[in-house]
């Protein structure tokens, strides 16, 4: 059973099928598979052997597969799929400069979905807030790990961008500006899968992730942040603090894994979103969109 999401290109619904959705379904609907997954595969360790495996050799074998049964266009690809010596290779793959043009190039006051993935977009998110997935609380100090930072954003729109293993795992900038801060925030692997964010929502603020803050003259402070999730072998950013970036711009990536990345905005912060992210989301449906593609546009531009 797939899970029900809006394309934002096509206009059209789709279900999106899920990776090992058994399997999920067993790990996070049942109490000996909770029990499993809370002993096993939240640790880091788990998903280090896991990255392991994909940067051997070995692993090689299993691209041509993965690419066939996923239905991922290879045509994008910077590299053939015979150019990558291991699945990391692949996984984290660079494509063609035309694959994920940036929206309005050269136009100031846009904001741009970060990842190829399923976004969902909170608005007037709270301190301690009502996640819409089973009523679970969103404890946005824990998120970003610092009160005051808290305080600020407190009132401000969060936009959900959650990866599946099938999706290019490059995010990009999504506004332009100046890196003001980063820090890493120690935590756990859980999955960031909607059946596993639907049984617990915390993974958000439970699971290890990358907090960077970004100046935008437009909108104000942007909180970027990366989380990771089972079997993320790891998370890299390109850029330093200090560094101006341009929205559209390679931010990152993620090595093996399905990911999360969440951006967070402040409350000031004078965006129009895309229409239909604001109607699906306030529905609790997801919205597929490819990295770089329009998402919401400063008020009065």
């Amino acid at each position: 059973m797939g899970i029900k999401i809006f394309n934002i290109h096509t206009s059209k619904f789709e279900d999106e099928n899920v990776c090992a959705e058994g399997a999920l379904r067993f790990m996070y609907g049942s109490a000996v598979g909770r029990a499993m997954t809370f002993a096993l595969f939240k640790r880091v360790l788990f998903s280090r052997v896991c990255g392991a495996w994909a940067d051997s050799a070995l692993s090689r074998r299993a691209i041509g597969g993965f690419i066939k049964s996923n239905g991922i266009d290879a045509g994008e690809f910077k590299n053939t799929p015979e150019e990558y010596k291991t699945f990391n290779e692949f996984f984290t793959r660079e494509l063609k400069d035309s694959a994920r043009p940036a929206a309005c190039p050269g136009r100031r006051g846009v904001v741009s979905f970060p990842s190829d993935g399923r976004h969902l977009l909170l608005r007037n998110v709270g301190l301690s807030d009502a996640f819409d997935v089973k009523s679970a609380r969103f404890n946005l100090p824990s998120f970003l790990g610092d009160d005051s930072l808290a305080r600020r954003f407190e009132g401000g729109d969060m936009l959900v961008s959650r990866l599946n293993p099938a999706d290019y795992h490059r995010f990009h900038y999504p506004v332009s500006g100046v890196i003001a801060a980063r820090k890493a925030i120690n935590g756990f692997l859980f999955s960031v899968n909607p059946i596993a964010i639907a049984r617990r929502a915390s993974v958000l603020w439970e699971n290890k992730r990358i907090l960077t803050a970004i100046e935008s003259d437009v909108f104000g402070m942007c909180a970027f942040v990366e989380i990771g999730a089972t079997n993320v072998g790891g998370m890299e950013n390109f850029d330093s603090v200090g560094a101006c970036v341009e929205r559209g711009k390679q931010a990152g990536m993620f090595r093996f894994g399905g990911s999360c990345v969440v951006t967070l905005f402040e409350p000031s912060a004078p965006i129009d979103w895309d229409s239909s992210l604001v109607k699906m989301s306030a529905e609790g449906v997801e919205c597929y969109a490819k990295a770089n593609s329009l998402a919401g546009i400063a008020r009065g531009a």
